[in-house]
């Protein structure tokens, strides 16, 4: 089953939309500066604008768009569940509730389509053709998940926990690690080796071009806000309660009162239409 079939997974964020927002990680400035560096040197007809216009897709709680909003571009927000979306509107971002296959873009067109740890929520088939309407004249996509994993032997006893109440997989991440064809029985650091992302021939499906970067970036958790983000993702939120409650005071013990290094080895994906349909 892909991701954005699995709707119960896809909308079971807003039951921890404060914990989203207070823990998940925002992402690497330099990821942010190629961002905008890349819809910035788009070759455009002019008029050029002034401002980068950018539509932000599957927004959350806004942690992508309020980046690129601070960093001077003009960003609208497309976010389907509400308590998501009221805490981004709360950072002063116009939020539009609904989902990128239902949203209307009324004439408007963006500089940059942006989604933030949500394009796999999305289907390929009808975001990518809706993504070429929309884009300006020279207007790219970009593709970013940050990909966080614990180091040493911490990174080992918290796999080999989660291991145990997923045993079917699906504790990957969504950064480069998604699909991999890596064995699903072994753990440790090395579990989810680095493969081609998945989004990568949808997007040569549907005639994008597209370019890979990687931004590394050293972290550090304290036990609790470890377990805080870990307990935002899907994988657990879909959880029995009781499962998701024994897998939590498992993985408490396992974290040392210094708490958790960790690496960002968060992915960007840049990706512009072979041509354009204006």
């Amino acid at each position: 089953m892909a991701y954005f079939d699995d709707r119960g997974r896809a909308e079971s964020f807003g039951q921890v939309a404060e914990d989203y927002d207070r823990f998940r990680p925002r992402y690497p400035a330099s990821l942010i500066a190629a961002i905008l560096e890349a819809g910035e040197g788009a070759p455009v007809e002019p008029p050029r604008r002034e401002v980068l216009r950018i539509l932000d897709v599957g927004s959350g709680t806004g942690i992508l768009a309020t980046q690129l909003a601070a960093a001077g571009a003009d960003v609208l927000a497309v976010e389907p569940d509400d308590q998501m979306a009221a805490i981004a509107a709360a950072k002063g971002l116009p939020v539009e509730i609904s989902t990128f296959e239902q949203w209307q873009a009324v004439g408007r067109t963006f500089d940059l389509v942006t989604f933030g740890q949500s394009f796999h929520w999305v289907n390929p088939a009808i975001a990518l053709p809706r993504i070429r309407e929309i884009l300006a004249s020279g207007g790219r996509l970009a593709l970013t998940w940050n990909d966080v994993q614990a180091l040493g032997e911490v990174s080992e006893r918290l796999t080999a926990i989660a291991d145990r109440f997923h045993p079917e997989g699906g504790t990957a991440t969504l950064g480069h690690a998604a699909d991999s064809q890596a064995d699903e029985s072994s753990s440790g650091p090395d579990r989810f080796a680095p493969v081609d992302h998945p989004a990568l021939e949808d997007l040569h499906r549907h005639g994008f071009t597209a370019s890979v970067r990687h931004f590394d970036e050293a972290l550090h958790f304290t036990a609790d806000a470890w377990l805080s983000m870990i307990f935002t993702h899907s994988a657990q939120l879909t959880m029995p309660e009781p499962s998701r409650t024994a897998m939590r005071s498992e993985l408490a013990p396992a974290i040392p009162e210094s708490g958790v290094e960790a690496r960002n080895h968060a992915l960007l994906i840049l990706a512009e239409p072979l041509h354009t349909p204006r």
